[in-house]
């Protein structure tokens, strides 16, 4: 969609899998384009989709036990700009 959007040349997602520790990297978006602010805006639209229509699960293991991470408003909130 971000291809059809903006003209872009490349664009690579990876998202992380597994068991991860606080504060490492869980994805990567690079965009390139010939133009910086389309290549801004195609990141920040990845980056939004991915937190708000990707089929992604996150479960936090505490002190108190493993809970479901919830989607925020701001997320949506952002999101609602596209």
């Amino acid at each position: 969609e971000a291809e059809q959007r903006w003209p872009l040349l490349k664009v690579e997602v990876l998202h992380r899998i597994g068991a991860l520790e606080p504060g490492e990297p869980i994805v990567f978006v690079g965009v390139a384009s010939a133009h910086r602010q389309a290549a801004f805006d195609a990141c920040n639209f990845i980056m939004d989709y991915l937190k708000t229509r990707a089929p992604f699960w996150k479960k936090e293991n505490t002190q108190e036990g493993p809970r479901w991470v919830e989607g925020k408003q701001s997320d949506q909130d952002a999101a609602g700009r596209w």
